[in-house]
């Protein structure tokens, strides 16, 4: 069995005192890792799904800090407000990996990046050569089972203002996707809350952030009173998956 660890939209600034939203979200990430070590560490793989910092390359610094020493290897992707060539420069050793496919027993991880340069406001795509990177991917993998990891919603949230800031080409993702039974779930962030559906034999799963939730199901942007969170996940070996949202209840700043 292989227990990751799911950290996602941790929006780090340089200022440790710094706010998104009102929330301070270094504060609240050290809050989520502190929990972490009481309950579900030591853990076999750290995944961050993306928006690592919020627009601001110095503070890759502290989340170089805060996830080095959890005894794990630590997969990471960008998301919209990361600077992936900032990010694969400070990260281009042990126990960090950007991108590219972790293989862990009988599970392959492969982690997609989503972040593309003509971005308008915030919305993901894979492209073509992303896209040809997973198909390969899943090819070399055929007797493992599979877990895919992006930053942006690769289904409908049901929220309008979320879906129009989802992942562009979604329906060639979904495609390269079905023709691979061995992909056992999708994991993501960006929507800063929860989601666990199952469909057409494939498990699909949003984390919430460490710092703010949105409203699931709101047409807008319209903060939730949900504490921060991250995901649980253990990965069987006849691939059979469990995971839990860990929600910090009572979290104050």
């Amino acid at each position: 069995m292989i227990r990751l660890l799911q950290f996602t939209d941790t929006h780090l600034l340089a200022d440790p005192a710094g706010t998104v939203r009102g929330v301070r979200t270094q504060a609240s990430l050290e809050a989520c890792l502190a929990h972490a070590r009481r309950r579900h560490l030591p853990a076999d793989l750290i995944a961050v799904t993306g928006d690592l910092v919020q627009d601001d390359p110095a503070a890759y610094g502290t989340l170089e800090l805060l996830f080095d020493r959890l005894g794990a290897p630590v997969l990471l992707i960008p998301g919209n407000h990361d600077l992936p060539a900032e990010l694969e420069r400070r990260f281009a050793q042990p126990p960090f990996q950007v991108g590219g496919t972790h293989v862990a027993g009988r599970w392959a991880i492969v982690m997609l990046s989503t972040w593309f340069a003509e971005a308008a406001d915030g919305e993901g795509r894979l492209g073509a050569a992303e896209l040809q990177r997973l198909a390969e991917a899943l090819e070399a993998n055929r007797d493992r089972h599979v877990l895919v990891c992006l930053h942006h919603q690769p289904i409908a949230m049901e929220g309008a203002g979320l879906d129009a800031l989802g992942l562009g080409d979604a329906d060639q993702f979904r495609a390269v996707i079905a023709r691979h039974p061995q992909v056992r779930a999708v994991v993501w962030g960006h929507a800063h809350q929860s989601l666990d559906v199952f469909r057409d034999g494939t498990r699909w799963l949003c984390a919430p952030s460490t710092c703010m939730q949105f409203r699931p199901r709101d047409p807008g942007f319209v903060i939730d009173g949900r504490p921060p969170g991250y995901r649980v996940i253990e990965l069987h070996d006849d691939g059979g998956i469990a995971t839990e949202v860990v929600w910090l209840e009572g979290y104050r700043q």
